[in-house]
């Protein structure tokens, strides 16, 4: 087999040193690197034809370009299961366009997790409890940005989505007695705001074995918290006395006879992916906490 190409091979035909290639083959322009260097060395990585190893990439930036997501995944919450998975996969997608891999980082950490932890540069945690974000934080020493959770601490950022805009203005058609029915939050402060605005007799946490609670609702007003959710509900709840709070990516799983609040997860992945930068390039917002408007005119 033909031997592969290193940077070391590059760097000893250019005469430089390795760290010289990797600047270069990563674009680097904090570096005082001559343009006849600079040519000289994609001339030579071109004739050999090299490609860039993570190795190198990492000795250039100081990094990896790996990213950890960790969430948890409830077998008693299908709908916010669903919606978890959707929003870390277009989480992976918008950084895999930036060029970063991303690792799944286990909410409580093992004997693998020292190992993962020096090869990351940031990690997006998705609604996990205190405690789960505390031995995550306690572990890993990088940035962290907590997303749909609120751990109110001045050392990490805090990115949620403002729910309660369209509670209320839910309540503008559906009246003021409707149940609101939701998937259980791994995060209990986040859960606590989600559900501020309602009095708890009318807050039904789903479970499939809740049947006699879903049973006092049918022919009731009901506000639904996620897409899949409403799908399960249309057995207790008929379409016309049922509004859904859903996503934009997933409203398109409802039926046209159910009535829909969409709202634009995109922005809180940018927002997230954009701070989560920032924080790993030193570059710190002095706003930790980032309510994120549901509303389409905001």
């Amino acid at each position: 087999m033909e031997k592969k190409v290193t940077v070391k091979d590059v760097a000893r035909e250019a005469g430089v040193s390795v760290a010289t290639v990797s600047y270069i083959m990563n674009n680097r322009t904090d570096q005082k690197i001559s343009e006849a260097t600079r040519k000289k060395v994609l001339q030579i990585a071109n004739l050999l034809n090299y490609t860039p190893s993570s190795v190198a990439k990492s000795l250039a930036t100081g990094r990896n370009s790996m990213i950890g997501i960790s969430y948890h995944l409830n077998e008693y919450t299908p709908s916010r299961n669903l919606e978890l998975t959707g929003f870390a996969t277009m989480l992976t997608e918008r950084l895999n366009r930036l060029k970063y891999d991303v690792i799944f980082m286990p909410v409580k950490p093992d004997s693998d997790t020292a190992v993962i932890n020096r090869n990351i540069d940031g990690i997006l945690a998705i609604d996990l409890s205190k405690q789960d974000f505390v031995n995550l934080s306690d572990n890993c020493f990088v940035p962290i940005i907590s997303i749909d959770m609120l751990v109110n601490d001045g050392l990490f950022y805090q990115i949620y989505s403002d729910i309660p805009q369209l509670i209320e203005k839910a309540s503008a058609t559906l009246g003021n007695d409707f149940y609101f029915v939701l998937d259980r939050y791994e995060n209990e402060e986040y859960l606590a705001f989600l559900t501020k605005s309602i009095p708890k007799e009318r807050v039904l946490l789903y479970s499939p074995s809740a049947i006699n609670d879903l049973e006092k609702i049918k022919g009731k007003k009901a506000l639904v918290l996620g897409s899949y959710l409403a799908l399960i509900l249309r057995a207790f709840i008929n379409d016309c006395d049922m509004a859904v709070i859903a996503s934009h990516k997933s409203e398109v799983l409802l039926p046209d006879t159910i009535s829909v609040l969409s709202y634009d997860i995109s922005k809180k992945a940018n927002l997230a992916i954009n701070l989560l930068l920032n924080a790993m390039d030193r570059k710190f917002d002095v706003k930790h906490d980032h309510k994120i408007s549901t509303l389409e005119a905001d």
